[in-house]
């Protein structure tokens, strides 16, 4: 399954951004030189990408539908412990509110 969203990370974000597996199924974006608004476009444009996923599954008649939760961050100066943390914490945020979303520190939920 790692293999399916991984490509569509590189497909739905741009040749700059850098894609890495961050922590079990946790995978982290690192949009260069981009601004927060810019970065959500990106995310969502992400996220979007991974929800049209529908993978056979293993062993069995059926198939998986993906989802993703995205947290975002964005920083040209500043702590990066902080900054890494409150990414990290995003994505739970999101799922707080719904199944699939997206946080960040100057995001509005969705309505």
């Amino acid at each position: 399954m790692l293999r399916y969203v991984a490509r569509a990370l590189r497909q739905g974000s741009r040749d700059v951004d850098v894609a890495a597996r961050y922590a079990g199924e946790e995978l982290a974006l690192i949009f260069p030189h981009t601004e927060f608004v810019g970065a959500l476009s990106i995310a969502e444009r992400v996220r979007s990408t991974i929800e049209t996923l529908v993978m056979p599954r293993p062993e069995s008649e059926g198939s998986i539908r993906v989802t993703a939760s995205l947290g975002v961050v964005a920083s040209a100066d500043g702590n990066k412990d902080q900054r890494m943390a409150a990414t990290d914490n995003a994505p739970f945020r999101a799922n707080a509110r719904a199944r699939t979303g997206r946080s960040g520190p100057n995001h509005k939920p969705r309505t």
